[in-house]
């Protein structure tokens, strides 16, 4: 029995008021039918079990059919399209569309057409919905109607834009908003400013999609047009995701939610859960998959209440894929199955090809190798029938993985080749670079390690280019390389394998700086104040342009039927836009050094640059890098009476789960005050130290630069042999990389030049204990949720103990309300070291976000001082102490997060910061620190053998050590100082 939808004439009435409140007045009819009687005909029709029946009302009605029985009917579809029911929208639409074309009302038919293609892009039909506008747009040309005609091309805009066809979809935008403001058409322009920013948001063109939405924003809220306003800060949450802004993109989503509820009834159910979806992805890219999960449920729910299938099977593909990343392989292979079942039932040959090539890897990950074949196998041949060349690719780089992890080398170069030729063929970098890296590993397993050398660099030249051409915008930016370092470790194991230590080195250093390098391209807008109003414009037009005949030749080469002629001139295009690119880099660099720091672009350090590093032979420098099955450690020493320095290479035999799982259980000793930590600090020592030990005898100090997992390591508390501390006998400082270290030395040594010439500044600027505003504790949840911003009484005792150290004439401290955001910003600038004894949130997921919690004060801040905010500040101090920094996320201790706040430093111009690797105890956190400070004064005064920074903070934690009360290494150990330990 087919669904019948029936609404009572009085609620029919009502719609047709709010759709045409005059539409009596507009019938030429001598005797207008009344609305009674519009209201039963439309019931009637909607009603009808069968067209046949609807025929048979409208030949007995056929007085009745005119442009108020579109509206009426109209107006019943809406409400449905907002429900989910887009069934039923589609027949009641589908029957106006016949009146119409009956009663011979273009305009009214047009108008139906655009309703019509509207639902079949949410029923995914993207032919037909294409179709529907195009058939809309025509007629609304024939019929001179602008605003008609500026609606169709919008939605046509719209079609392309789902199809990823951007260049096309900003074209028809275009001419949409030139008619709109023709007209004067407000709504219409609003929200077409908003799908501008999409258009240009998919072609990396962030800044620009920014000003479209803020625009689009501003006309909404003076239209009071809550349906665009909600779409609107949808969008500009997106775009804030991308560049790692999680608490803005919350806030603006939360506010689209409150906009939905608003609307009440007339919320769309679709929007609702595609905001969910939104919410879900801040959370995961936080690294709370918890949270990714409950969003993503509450959103799946939306979709099952809709029967949106596609919907609903990708959202099950989305929470499997969590599981699988998180390595429960059995709940994702289950939510896999229920995705590939939904995509089956609605002949979606895509998803299906997806959920196998899903499945395939997870039993991969399980090690079962023939199931995973036979799923993998079945992706491919589908995508191949499908012609899906980039899924091909993809799934080719799988079967070479589990070929891979079976020792089946030679098969493995095959498909990996072919993945790589199929690659090329469409401009597919990310697959490209994956493809050459596994020919690689197939090359050096088959004993040809000199080319395997040349696929790695290969490989890593991919990501390079890819790197380059996408830097300035975006989270994707900010930790790029993250995720990408493969090449570089198999390169550095081959290169280790044929003792070439030096060139291992070099390519060890240039993957770790550059990971971080790239965290500073999160501000660089802000740092491009360097460059004048012309550099700045010549630099984004320039890369604007690289990045839009990218996304055309992509697009191009992904048709079935690539033009070849278009495919070689697009090429010819990107060659030359990124040979341009780089020229005018190149002249900004030589016209502006200081921006080849400030754009992660410094030289990476090299062999004959050691030496400066290790100012006498009672130095070491220790290296590590963390790869899937062992560790390797480079020490760099000098000899006495040697001039050069010399590295060392160690191979640690542990795998990177078992070092992570031994590095956290001992932290986490330390942390918890564990009595029994001593085994496992023998047992680190001897894993991490030991075999350099050798090399290590008689140094006084030690600069690690750790990767991974290593830096939750408190290497100080190490025990050697004798059950000595390793800080017992040298002090230890830690770095992100060499070429860091010396680019932090550069700076030190230009600033303290700078600050020679000064005559006003203070030696101390303190801040503790901030009062700490409701406004700016719901900005810190909106990042993360569980953070507790308590008082910190202890806190405010440091500093103002600080303060009397450092005496009243050379010290500035502020505490409680007077500790303000706008107050650190304005007098941080002339003090040679700044405190901050107050919470701390570390964005591990994106550095530059994180920040430490002031006192709001002036009404322009929110009294979160964010490391993008900080990179801004001109310092000239020597040190910044981040004292009794606490997060509740303590997952990365004094890792990624961590290193964004002394880099934002850094930049800011600080070559040094102490920052804490666990909620310490806030007595002994107050006595370390005033032990640290008073030997940083007493300092200047020793002529024969200055104290470093970092021996200041050794010898203010032995003190504690000596002391039975605080013995234990949880009182000492928690502070690390990172960066230029002199």
């Amino acid at each position: 029995m087919p669904f019948v939808f029936r609404m009572s004439p009085c609620f029919l009435a009502l719609s047709l008021s709010l759709i045409n409140p005059a539409w009596a007045q507009t019938q030429s009819v001598s005797n207008p039918p009344t609305l009674p009687e519009i209201s039963e005909l439309a019931t009637a029709l909607v009603g009808a079990a069968s067209e046949e029946e609807q025929e048979r009302l409208l030949a007995r009605k056929n007085d009745l059919m005119n442009s108020s029985l579109l509206a009426a009917l109209k107006g019943l579809a809406g409400p449905l399209v907002h429900k989910g029911d887009y069934a039923q929208a589609l027949r009641i639409s589908q029957l106006a569309a016949r009146i119409a074309e009956r009663i011979g009302d273009r305009v009214g038919l047009g108008n139906v057409l655009i309703d019509l293609g509207k639902i079949h892009d949410r029923l995914n039909h993207y032919a037909q919905s294409l179709d529907c506008f195009q058939k809309g747009h025509a007629i609304f040309e024939e019929a001179g109607d602008k605003k008609g005609k500026s609606l169709a091309l919008l939605n046509i805009g719209i079609a392309y834009d789902s199809e990823g066809r951007f260049d096309q979809a900003l074209m028809y935008y275009e001419k949409s908003l030139a008619i709109g403001e023709e007209t004067g058409d407000k709504s219409v322009t609003a929200r077409i400013l908003n799908y501008m920013g999409l258009a240009h948001d998919s072609l990396g063109r962030y800044e620009l999609a920014l000003e479209f939405y803020m625009k689009s924003r501003a006309l909404s809220e003076e239209l009071n047009d809550k349906e665009t306003l909600g779409l609107t800060l949808n969008s500009i949450a997106i775009t804030y995701t991308d560049h790692g802004r999680y608490a803005e993109a919350l806030e603006c989503l939360q506010k689209s939610l409150k906009i939905l509820e608003e609307m009440g009834s007339a919320g769309d159910k679709r929007d609702l859960a595609v905001r969910l979806v939104n919410i879900g992805r801040i959370y995961r890219l936080q690294g709370d998959a918890d949270q990714a999960l409950a969003y993503y449920r509450k959103s799946l729910k939306t979709f099952e209440e809709l029967d949106d299938k596609f919907g609903i099977a990708t959202l099950q593909t989305n929470i499997g894929v969590v599981y699988k990343t998180q390595g429960l392989y059995e709940q994702a292979l289950e939510w896999f199955q229920k995705s590939l079942r939904r995509y089956e039932e609605i002949k979606s040959r895509g998803g299906v090809a997806r959920c196998l090539n899903n499945i395939g890897s997870t039993y991969r990950l399980q090690g079962r190798y023939e199931q995973a074949l036979e799923q993998l196998q079945n992706s491919l041949r589908l995508r191949e029938e499908i012609k899906d060349r980039g899924g091909i690719s993809l799934t080719l780089n799988n079967l070479g993985r589990l070929y891979q992890d079976q020792g089946r080398y030679a098969e493995m170069l095959e498909v990996s080749r072919r993945s790589a030729s199929l690659a090329e063929e469409f401009n597919a970098r990310e697959e490209l670079w994956n493809a050459q890296y596994l020919i690689g590993i197939a090359l050096q397993a088959l004993g040809r390690p000199a080319e395997a050398r040349l696929s790695f660099l290969a490989a890593i030249g991919g990501v390079e280019s890819v790197r380059h051409e996408v830097a300035g915008g975006g989270q994707q930016q900010q930790s790029f390389l993250e995720n990408k370092l493969s090449p570089w470790l198999s390169l550095i194991s081959l290169l280790v394998s044929q003792k070439e230590y030096g060139e291992a080195l070099t390519f060890a250093e240039q993957s770790k700086a550059r990971v971080l390098l790239d965290v500073l391209q999160a501000g660089r807008a802000s740092l491009r104040r360097s460059l004048s109003p012309q550099e700045r414009q010549a630099e984004e037009e320039q890369r604007l342009r690289l990045g839009a005949l990218n996304s055309q030749l992509t697009g191009e080469l992904r048709r079935d039927k690539p033009d070849s002629s278009r495919v070689a001139e697009l090429r010819a295009g990107v060659a030359k836009a990124r040979l341009e690119y780089e020229a005018l880099e190149t002249n900004l660099y030589v016209a502006h050094p200081e921006l080849k720091v400030h754009r992660g672009e410094a030289s990476i350090i090299k062999a004959e640059e050691l030496k400066a590093l290790l100012p006498d032979p009672s130095s070491a420098l220790l290296e590590y890098v963390v790869d899937d099955d062992q560790t390797y450690l480079f020490a760099i020493t000098k000899a006495i009476g040697q001039a050069e320095a010399e590295v060392q290479v160690f191979t640690i035999p542990i795998k990177r789960v078992e070092l992570a799982k031994q590095t956290e259980s001992f932290r986490g000793q330390l942390a918890g005050r564990d009595l029994g930590f001593r085994d496992s600090a023998h047992k680190l020592y001897d894993l991490l130290l030991k075999p350099a030990q050798g090399l290590l005898r008689g140094k006084s100090s030690l600069v690690i630069a750790p990767d991974g997992t290593l830096w939750a390591l408190p290497f100080q508390a190490l025990m050697a042999g004798d059950n000595r501390y390793v800080i017992e006998r040298s002090a230890v400082s830690y770095v992100p990389s060499l070429t860091v270290l010396r680019e932090m030395k550069a700076h030190r040594g230009k600033h303290q030049a700078g600050r020679q010439a000064e005559t006003a500044g203070y030696a101390l600027l303190a801040l503790g204990n901030p009062a700490i505003g409701k406004e700016t504790i719901e900005r810190a949840a909106l990042a993360l949720r569980d953070e507790k911003l308590g008082p910190l009484p202890e806190a405010e005792k440091e500093v103002k103990a600080l303060g009397q150290l450092y005496g009243g004439a050379r010290s500035k401290v502020y505490v409680g309300a007077e500790a303000r955001e706008d107050r650190l910003k304005t007098e941080a600038t002339r003090a040679r070291v700044i405190h901050f004894a107050t919470h701390g949130i570390l964005n591990d997921a994106s550095p530059m976000y994180s920040h430490l919690v002031l006192a709001q004060g002036d009404s322009n801040e929110d009294g979160l001082l964010e490391a993008w905010e900080l990179m801004q500040m001109d310092l000239r101090a020597d040190l910044a102490v981040l004292s009794a920094c606490e997060t509740a996320r303590g997952r990365f201790g004094a890792g990624e997060g961590i290193i964004g706040l002394t880099w934002a430093l850094f930049i800011a111009g600080v070559p040094s910061t102490v920052v804490s690797q666990w909620k310490v105890e806030s007595a002994s956190a107050r006595d370390l620190m005033l032990g640290f400070h008073r030997g940083l004064i007493a300092a200047p005064s020793v002529k024969t053998a200055e104290p470093t920074k970092a021996e200041a903070l050794r010898q203010a934690a032995l003190k504690l050590m000596k002391n039975p009360q605080t013995g234990h290494p949880f009182y000492w150990a928690g502070f690390v100082l990172v960066g230029d330990a002199r």
